[in-house]
């Protein structure tokens, strides 16, 4: 996904107006829905095999610590400590 100010240009608006609109038609912001398409994207790769490291790591997070803060932050809980606990990750397609 790209960032902002790249989506913004090519719908031909300023970024803060993209901002604008994505969070009044959504009712997130493009922060948080970015992060939230990273956990999925980490989620449906942990669910086909691979390993947390790569999966963050390629979902976009700048290291593997970046990715547990901030699961933390949106989970409660560490995702080591979900995964060890025998959690199975479902990624169910809409």
């Amino acid at each position: 996904m790209g960032s902002a100010a790249d989506l913004a240009a090519a719908v031909n608006l300023s970024t803060s107006r993209f901002l604008h609109l994505f969070a009044a038609e959504t009712g997130t912001s493009f922060r948080r829905y970015r992060l939230w398409a990273r956990m999925l994207h980490v989620g449906a790769a942990v669910a086909a095999g691979d390993d947390l490291t790569r999966a963050s790591i390629e979902a976009g997070f700048a290291s593997p610590s970046h990715f547990s803060t901030a699961f933390n932050a949106m989970f409660g809980l560490s995702a080591v400590a979900l995964l060890g606990g025998g959690a199975q990750v479902i990624v169910m397609e809409s």
